[in-house]
């Protein structure tokens, strides 16, 4: 015979096992966060951020430090390049 204690502490495990499996973070469901300037980018992003590693690796060959290409990054490259992103290289407000 099984105890009400031992058939709840059952359920909750199943509960806690099966419940990140189905959602998704905050940070991976949200859009990019929108910024109005490279000035407030950067307070965010030291170096910028950028599309890809590729545009990332041809910001460094020019000469800026390397922007971030994080997940979160490049859902904010996304949100703002039309924006902050002048020269279209791929990478949005390169320091």
């Amino acid at each position: 015979m099984t105890s009400p204690r031992t058939l709840a502490a059952a359920s909750l495990t199943a509960l806690a096992l099966t419940l990140p499996l189905g959602l998704a973070s905050p940070a991976e469901a949200a859009p990019g966060k929108y910024y109005s300037s490279c000035d407030k980018l950067h307070k965010d992003y030291r170096h910028g951020v950028a599309r890809s590693k590729a545009a990332a690796n041809r910001a460094v060959r020019d000469g800026y430090g390397r922007p971030s290409t994080s997940r979160a990054a490049k859902k904010v490259y996304a949100r703002n390049h039309s924006r902050l992103d002048r020269d279209n290289d791929g990478t949005a407000c390169e320091a």
